[in-house]
């Protein structure tokens, strides 16, 4: 019947009580109910009689159907939740990395912890590594934190190796499905390539049309050369794809002859004044003011800063962009250099803008906080819910910063 009341747990519900008094209502003759009250109902609802007639004696001797139990019932916990807080805090930090040092050090066995873990009692938390800071670090960040739009700042990067495999890897299998057999005759055999990305802030209309998806470029730091030898995959002579070492000059070739080409024929500046960063890496010096002055033709005038030393946080590749390439790239197997190299650019092509503008937000965010902590990196990375604000069509242009940090 549409009328059933469905049973989830032993005991009925308040309203479900309600309900099995609303269908006897209609068999009240006098304060009395009429004979096969008790079955006619309990046949409409699913119900046994007994039941029926228990909720019916308790309505009519107390005038309601509520419970006189009060609050949780059952055998008392043995260990509450303050208690193991206050075990788990008299734990020296360095002996809480795994349940069974927690359980050795709080007398507590891993499965009592295990069952407050998912209550909430306690949490779990990952930490990384961040760089030292100076005070002379602290100032240079605050001083590259100039808060702007970003419309005319392209951010390179080149010091992030892009490998055709990982060491380790997640899959999802059903029972007694086996995991797929991965093998290399060594870690260090593992094919890997250097890669110059430069990016930019993606531009949106009214419209949220994409006018410019923020995407410069990405070149591998390779180069084709005959082999030398004959081997089993391929006679001497044939020309195979080489890493190259990232030195000054070359950097500067890149830059010179790649990255700057791209940004004149793709990127849509206004004034056309645009102004490059890049990290503090050795090779990265070769880009000099005499270098900028002379790519600075038909109109375009390049600048270049750069970013603060240990702040791998200050640059938008850091921050999530390549993350998200190799995401991507990871989905396709690699077993060469040139399967790498495909794979990359395949990736950097596939990811979309949204992407890019949300790590630019992020970005912003980043600065303000690096103001608000007088330079220092002691913060987390802010989570500004920007995909459920994109759903939304709510999302910001830019982060707001107060006027008080910029003074």
């Amino acid at each position: 019947m549409d009328n059933q009341v469905v049973r989830t747990r032993r005991e009925l519900s308040s309203d479900e009580k309600v309900t099995v008094i609303q269908h006897l209502h209609p068999f009240l003759r006098k304060d009395k109910l009429q004979r096969g009250a008790y079955k006619h109902v309990a046949e409409q609802l699913n119900l046994d009689p007994r039941t029926v007639s228990y909720i019916w004696r308790t309505f009519r001797d107390r005038g309601t159907t509520a419970t006189k139990k009060r609050g949780k019932v059952g055998p008392k916990r043995a260990y509450t939740a303050e208690y193991v807080q206050q075990l788990v805090q008299a734990v020296p930090v360095d002996h809480r990395s795994t349940f069974r040092d927690l359980a050795a050090a709080t007398g507590l066995s891993p499965a009592t912890l295990n069952r407050h873990l998912k209550k909430g009692t306690f949490e779990r938390r990952s930490t990384r590594i961040k760089p030292l800071l100076t005070d002379a670090n602290k100032e240079e960040r605050v001083a590259c934190c100039e808060f702007d739009n970003l419309w005319d700042v392209v951010q390179m990067y080149c010091r992030l190796w892009f490998n055709a495999d990982k060491d380790r890897r997640k899959v999802y299998l059903v029972p007694g499905e086996a995991p797929p057999r991965r093998s290399w005759k060594s870690k260090r055999f593992i094919p890997k390539v250097m890669f110059l990305g430069a990016v930019a802030r993606p531009r949106i209309d009214g419209d949220r049309s994409v006018v410019f998806n923020g995407k410069i470029g990405m070149w591998p730091f390779v180069r084709l050369v005959p082999a030398l030898r004959n081997s089993r995959n391929r006679p001497a002579g044939t020309m195979v794809t080489k890493l190259v070492n990232v030195d000054a000059a070359v950097y500067r070739d890149f830059v010179i002859n790649k990255v700057v080409p791209a940004i004149k024929a793709s990127f849509p500046s206004t004034t056309k004044c645009v102004l490059l960063q890049h990290d503090n890496a050795t090779p990265h010096g070769s880009i000099t003011d005499a270098v900028l002055e002379s790519v600075s033709t038909d109109g375009w005038t390049f600048k270049m800063r750069k970013q603060p030393p240990n702040s791998p946080d200050l640059n938008v590749l850091d921050l999530g962009f390549f993350a998200s390439i190799q995401s991507l790239q990871y989905k396709k197997m690699s077993r060469t250099v040139d399967d790498v190299v495909r794979n990359t650019m395949e990736a950097f092509d596939e990811l979309t803008y949204d992407k890019l503008e949300s790590v630019f937000l992020t970005f912003q965010a980043v600065m303000r906080l690096v103001l608000e902590h007088s330079g220092d990196n002691r913060f987390a990375l802010p989570h500004l819910k920007k995909a459920a604000l994109r759903r939304a069509g709510l999302l910001m242009s830019n982060v707001s910063c107060p006027v008080s940090l910029l003074l």
